[in-house]
């Protein structure tokens, strides 16, 4: 008997331990996959693809950290850095990234905005096609990013608010499907420069005093773009700063916490204990992620090499979160370099997979597009024996990678230089109809068109007595 439950403890022990091994294997894979989308991104600027990039490079081992404690019913205000946190919460997916990235106008594409957004700017539908709740307390939500920096920080009070609300309320409290008691946790994140916005502070104070459930994670890089922070943020540490809204014993305020943003374990130690301590009290705080690293720079509008010493971007290669975490697993006997050398191989292939399809994705129509329009003015040039119209057809198809304003530019060009008036006639139809579909791609859902659009409340006259 003694035997049989001593082999039950050791199998117990050996399946936890499997268990433990393989989700850290998991967010591994997910650091690999977050940061190879990063440069590869980078590159997709770089050579023209896309306009203008902003990654999340150096952050990665926090944002998966930060992901196991991010449940159902609980929000995210955040900013454009979060790639990782939404890899890793199956909010969104590498392929989507890159579609984004693009600008892609299709919504099955790029589910986040239509690429109306500028890249990483995530959100999940709160509503239904019919402006109808759907069951937020069953899903994890994100609130649409903004690009103004700190702007996130009074939507994220908001949202916290409202989870009190819903605990302290009794009529709020039946409304299960926005909430389960309140115990929902609103996540924010900001990077450290932007620390020093009004929005912040107010907002900071303002949790302290209401006593709402909200978890403020400051990534802290050292810099704000190329401004190191002993210049922009007193005794050069946010969390010093804020020293004095600690909660103590007997009154409101924030719990503050310091927290590497290499160490995986550590900031998942702290974590478990902090949030669901955030859950149970409505006790917010403010966790500063210190020693986190930018590999990129800001964006792909500059370099930090600029800027940084030569001892900074030393130790910014050597305590990279990415190696950290790597050296880690393998001090602790969770795998091998073979094993983790897969894994990055694995990552690099999927990643270099989900940009070639979005970028086929995004470019099949238009291609379709420039192909019928080069044909309808070629057909023009044969009636018209125009040398214009054909160098006008061939100038469009020799476009490596056309954009939609290349084909209207061609087709308005050619109407003007078309002479036969039933050819002209021809070109502005087919102009029109592209125009139109355009205006559809572009101008629409920049606002609500459902049932319940405010163009579509029906107008009361005034009532004069």
């Amino acid at each position: 008997m003694g035997l049989s439950h001593e082999n039950d403890t050791m199998l117990e022990d050996k399946l936890s331990f499997e268990n433990f091994k393989n989700q850290v294997l998991k967010d591994y894979r997910t650091v690999c996959e977050s940061r190879e989308a990063s440069l590869l991104g980078r590159k997709e600027v770089l050579t023209g693809k896309a306009k203008f990039g902003i990654f999340g490079g150096g952050k990665e081992v926090a944002q998966v950290a930060l992901a196991k404690f991010f449940k159902p019913g609980d929000f995210r205000a955040g900013y454009y850095r979060d790639q990782t946190w939404m890899f890793a919460s199956g909010l969104a997916t590498v392929e989507q990234f890159f579609s984004q990235l693009y600008a892609d106008t299709d919504i099955q594409n790029d589910p986040f905005s239509a690429g109306r957004q500028m890249n990483s700017h995530f959100s999940t539908p709160f509503v239904d096609e019919n402006g109808d709740w759907l069951p937020l307390s069953q899903l994890k939500n994100v609130t649409a990013d903004m690009a103004p920096t700190a702007g996130q920080m009074p939507r994220a009070l908001g949202l916290a608010l409202a989870s009190k609300l819903f605990r302290k309320v009794p009529v709020y409290g039946e409304m299960t499907q926005l909430s389960t008691g309140g115990n929902e946790v609103c996540f924010c994140t900001i990077g450290d420069a932007s620390t020093s916005e009004g929005h912040f502070w107010e907002t900071m104070n303002a949790a302290g005093v209401h006593k709402v459930p909200l978890a403020v994670f400051v990534w802290d890089d050292g810099y704000g773009i190329s401004v190191p922070k002993e210049i922009q943020t007193t005794k050069s540490s946010i969390s010093e700063a804020l020293s004095g809204l600690q909660k103590e014993e007997g009154t409101n305020g924030i719990n503050i916490y310091k927290l590497k943003g290499w160490d995986y374990a550590g900031m998942c130690e702290v974590l478990e204990e902090a949030i669901q301590n955030i859950r149970d009290t409505h006790t917010p705080a403010l966790f500063h992620v210190e020693e986190i690293t930018q590999p990129q720079g800001h964006s792909t509008s500059g370099s930090h090499e600029r800027y940084k010493s030569q001892e900074r971007l030393a130790w910014e290669k050597n305590w990279d979160c990415k190696k950290q975490m790597r050296e880690w697993i393998i001090s602790n006997a969770l795998a091998e370099d073979t094993e983790l050398d897969k894994i990055e191989y694995e990552a690099k292939d999927m990643v270099r997979q989900s940009r070639k399809k979005a970028w086929e994705k995004y470019l099949v129509p238009i291609t379709e597009e420039t192909k019928e329009a080069v044909e309808i003015i070629q057909a023009a040039a044969r009636v018209n024996s125009s040398e214009k119209l054909d160098s006008i057809a061939n100038s469009l198809s020799a476009i490596f990678t056309p954009m939609r304003r290349d084909i209207a530019r061609s087709l308005s060009e050619a109407i003007d230089y078309c002479e036969n008036a039933e050819e002209r006639s021809n070109l502005q139809t087919y102009y029109s109809s592209l125009k139109n579909k355009f205006e559809a791609i572009f101008d629409r859902h920049l606002y609500n068109e459902g049932p319940k659009a405010v163009l579509k409340v029906e107008a009361l006259p005034p009532r004069v007595q």
